[in-house]
């Protein structure tokens, strides 16, 4: 079975990432192709959220034959998401040969990528051109890649984003679902900046957890909590915090805030630069980075004194 992957932020996905790939299938050059979403691409960060960019390609690639999501970078939380380390986990779990597609322009720009020397011995490169971008003849030696001819189609995300912006429509560029799933989730407006401090700490340790957060928008205080959550170490109950913050955005609608705290660890676990060893936090931690994920949260470690919630549990 002919396997390629064809990875990208589609942020959003549109009717352009649809047909290019559909036609690869018709023309028999591959059997299925996976679409890869970025989960934390480090060259230029999505709007959206993952969970939102992988519902939106699910519902463009519904019904279609040959054309798959594949959540891999997600579930195995690869951050950041340069390409050798996708590929390369990836040859892990998949024995097959791996083609993995990407437009000329991109091959043009790849000696910039993480260890682009070593991507051939991972993948096979199949690279997508209309002859008007010509590959340095040293990078095509170093790939060898497989050239196919596309169709020419002038519709791309930062085109649906910049129009989302004005309130434009883009009806016509990607499916009617996508924009309804869009509206609904208000994603790609000019939106209010969300910062939200949160902290969590108890008296011994283990001892009696206090744990409170306060939300700002634009720089303007909206909204503060404090309280006690029970017994436990202060691990857990700036975990607690965090989980109580995050209910709070996810039930007023808010997607997209910074959340500021001063515990490396659980900003380390978040962000996955370090794993959870603790079975008492693990289901604490799952609870957090899937509410994360799906708000579309960033969380980001600040030092205690501008902890704006430091205050609300001394």
């Amino acid at each position: 079975m002919r396997i390629a992957l064809f990875g990208g932020r589609f942020d959003p996905p549109h009717f352009g990432h649809l047909i290019l790939c559909r036609d690869l299938i018709e023309k028999g050059e591959f059997d299925e192709i996976r679409y890869l979403v970025n989960y934390d691409p480090p060259h230029k960060k999505a709007v959206a959220s993952y969970i939102h960019r992988v519902r939106m390609l699910k519902i463009l690639l519904s019904g279609e034959d040959g054309l798959e999501v594949d959540t891999f970078e997600g579930d195995m939380s690869i951050s950041p998401s340069y390409t050798y380390d996708v590929l390369k986990a990836y040859k892990r779990r998949f024995k097959g040969e791996i083609h993995f597609i990407v437009g000329a322009d991109q091959m043009m720009n790849i000696t910039s990528w993480k260890n682009y020397k070593e991507l051939p011995s991972i993948a096979k490169f199949v690279v997508l051109s209309r002859g008007d971008i010509r590959i340095p003849p040293e990078i095509v030696e170093i790939f060898k890649p497989r050239f196919i001819s596309y169709r020419n189609i002038e519709i791309s995300s930062s085109e649906i984003r910049k129009r989302l912006s004005k309130g434009k429509s883009i009806k016509g560029l990607t499916d009617e679902n996508i924009i309804r799933y869009i509206e609904y989730h208000q994603l790609y407006r000019d939106v209010s900046k969300v910062e939200v401090f949160v902290d969590g700490a108890c008296k011994g340790n283990p001892g009696v957890m206090k744990v409170g957060f306060v939300v700002f928008i634009n720089g303007k205080k909206v909204y503060e909590e404090m309280e006690s959550v029970g017994f436990g170490t202060n691990n857990e109950a700036e975990y607690m915090a965090l989980k109580k913050s995050l209910n709070w955005l996810k039930k007023n609608s808010i997607s997209n805030p910074l959340i500021y705290m001063d515990s490396k660890l659980v900003v380390g676990h978040i962000n996955g630069k370090y794993k959870v060893k603790s079975e008492n936090l693990k289901e604490l931690y799952n609870a957090c980075k899937r509410m994360v994920e799906e708000i579309g949260a960033r969380i980001i470690h600040i030092p205690r004194e501008k902890n704006l919630a430091d205050n609300l549990i001394k």
